[in-house]
């Protein structure tokens, strides 16, 4: 009976989405509560933008905050794929500029996080990627 029980959850946890390895490693934590999940990220290399697939819905909401330092530029792109996913930015310590490509965030104080709140109703599954911009 275990064994058959590990099996089902190995197959039905392989069959989740994941974020990518490199997108995964640039997670510094992450925390689940009841109906929201907030991802704490930090990009080091510009070649390697953080890019995750998840779905949201309902009261559920996922936050994203990339801690930025002064002078550091992002831009920040949400495709939707099934549904439509909507997001805000919040926080402090930063200029944004709308473009076609996606919202251009420069970091002015010292350090801050950039809040990315992710939504949708009734649902949506969506690409998030958000790429250190390099001038």
């Amino acid at each position: 009976m275990n064994r058959w029980f590990y099996r089902i959850c190995t197959v039905l946890l392989a069959s989740l989405p994941l974020p990518a390895a490199a997108s995964e490693s640039q997670i510094l934590r992450h925390v689940e509560a009841l109906s929201r999940d907030y991802y704490y990220v930090h990009i080091v290399d510009p070649a390697q933008p953080f890019r995750t697939q998840d779905i949201v819905g309902g009261e559920h909401e996922n936050e994203y905050y990339i801690l930025g330092f002064h002078g550091e530029t992002f831009i920040i792109f949400i495709e939707s794929i099934e549904g439509e996913a909507g997001y805000s930015l919040r926080g402090e310590g930063y200029d944004r500029q709308r473009g076609k490509l996606g919202d251009m965030i420069t970091v002015k104080d010292t350090h801050t996080w950039i809040s990315i709140g992710v939504s949708a109703t009734p649902y949506a599954e969506y690409n998030l990627t958000v790429k250190k911009y390099e001038q």
